[in-house]
């Protein structure tokens, strides 16, 4: 633990440390649909994770991050223009074709800043009504990144395999067509879930998108500039394909069951509508096993990306945020998928790690967004006034450095026709004047519903959600255009 004395000497040295330039590089890593649980060190003890381990372990660790929406494209472009699903009439996928004209995005902020921007992987990220016919790197460019490589999304892939669409010349699908293995992958995408036969982890497009990452860092950056690299895995999200090997090398987790499998009480339809139920224990197993496979794949990956950092000499001197768009509930409360406003689709999973400034093996209660990685990457970049320079949010570096609040007191969350708050004990939840409230501190799978015995707090969150959504900006309903 850090004395206040050290603390003061940091917080002094970070404005000259701006001064002389010597900025840090950032790099976000971004997992798709991570159940935080099938981490190890900060999960229930099981999963293959020794590279998340390791970076908990130089890190702190928020586990009250929270998203501000529970789907893949409500969130990414909700945190790219620092935007609530309700700024921007994107509850989810499938909704808001494109970013509304002129939008704001953050990256030309750091651009300003003097860093070189990047985005890497899978993108769910809509290109802007501006440039309406944009590549998905076409779009990533107009929103402020100077290098993008979109490699492509499996699960779309095989989406379009599936209903006969044309595949098209991703950098993924390029890769396999020059190492001979187009021929192979497509048979191996015959249907849904078929495990890859691939030898080769670069040849499964999540190991394919680390070595993107990997060559960009050592070779294809400007080695002048401090970057800012935004890293977007597919996995662990389904199909649980990962090869067979993977699927060998967690055979032997006991691997839990749900820790529940239904509600304590009764729940309003929008908080059911984009999940379901699950079809048996033995399904449920089923995919809680491919979660592990599929998770202990991108774990290998981070740990080459980590490695890659070290072996260029840059990893002392960038700061690593993994976290991931949303949870996802396989089986808990009896349903899978994700949509909704509970514990397993809200969290991030969220790590900060720069050993060189902030503590290490931490763990931090306090709540905290998505969005408030916008301005908390404006202040580690420099950036004057960072809560001002973001739309939405709150910096953490405040956090990090040992204070005890940084303005937030709740996190904020939503999905059409419900919203949620969150802070370090309780998440409250409001969905067509139904009311819930949990203390996790008694109640952490979320069975009992305490808003009738804990008037107070239920009220005071109330006041709180019915502020956020006044005060955070105009109120779209679903937009399909």
């Amino acid at each position: 633990m850090r004395t206040r004395s050290l603390i003061a000497a940091m917080l002094c040295m970070t404005g000259s440390a701006f001064a002389a330039g010597k900025r840090p590089n950032i790099i976000w890593i971004e997992a798709d649909d991570l159940m935080p649980r099938f981490m190890n060190k900060l999960g229930e003890g099981f999963g293959l994770t020794p590279s998340l381990d390791r970076l908990a372990s130089t890190g702190v660790h928020f586990p009250n991050a929270v998203c501000q929406a529970p789907m893949c494209g409500p969130s990414r472009n909700g945190l790219l223009a620092n935007l609530y699903s309700h700024n921007l009439g994107f509850y989810r996928n499938g909704q808001l074709r494109r970013l509304p004209a002129g939008a704001w995005t953050f990256p030309p902020v750091l651009r300003q800043a003097g860093y070189q921007t990047a985005y890497i992987g899978k993108s769910h990220i809509k290109a802007s009504a501006d440039n309406p016919k944009a590549t998905k790197d076409e779009a990533l460019r107009d929103h402020g990144f100077d290098h993008v490589n979109c490699t492509g999304e499996r699960y779309m892939l095989w989406k379009f395999l599936k209903e006969g669409w044309k595949i098209k010349d991703s950098p993924f699908i390029k890769h396999l067509k020059q190492r001979g293995k187009y021929e192979q992958w497509l048979k191996d995408n015959t249907g849904y879930g078929n495990l890859s036969t691939m030898a080769e982890d670069v040849d499964y497009l999540d190991g394919f998108t680390a070595q993107v990452a990997i060559d960009w860092l050592a070779e294809g950056r400007n080695a002048e500039k401090p970057f800012f690299l935004w890293f977007n895995f597919c996995l662990p999200h389904g199909p649980y394909d990962v090869p067979q090997r993977w699927y060998d090398k967690v055979a032997g987790l006991k691997i839990p069951p749900p820790k529940t499998d239904r509600f304590g009480h009764d729940v309003p339809e929008p908080l059911l509508k984009d999940n379901k139920p699950v079809k048996s224990p033995e399904s449920t197993a089923k995919h809680r096993l491919g979660e592990a496979a599929n998770v202990a794949f991108m774990d290998a990956q981070i740990g080459r990306l980590l490695d890659a950092l070290k072996a260029t000499d840059q990893l002392d001197n960038t700061v690593v945020i993994f976290f991931s768009d949303h949870s996802i509930l396989l089986g808990n409360h009896g349903r899978l998928h994700k949509g909704t406003l509970f514990e397993e689709a809200l969290n991030a999973s969220m790590i900060v790690s720069f050993p060189k400034r902030f503590p290490q093996d931490q763990i931090n209660p306090h709540p905290m967004e998505l969005m408030d990685l916008v301005p908390t990457t404006f202040e580690l970049a420099g950036v004057e006034e960072p809560n001002k320079a973001a739309k939405n949010g709150f910096s953490i570096v405040p956090l990090l450095e040992g204070k005890k609040t940084n303005g937030r007191t709740y996190a904020f969350s939503e999905i059409l026709g419900a919203q949620a708050a969150t802070d370090a004990r309780y998440r409250y939840i409001v969905s067509k004047g139904t009311e819930i409230l949990y203390d996790h501190k008694t109640d952490p799978w979320e069975m009992k519903n305490v808003a009738s015995e804990c008037p107070e707090v239920a009220e005071r969150m109330r006041k709180a959600v019915t502020h956020w959504m006044g005060s955070s900006g105009p109120v779209h309903p679903p937009k399909t255009y």
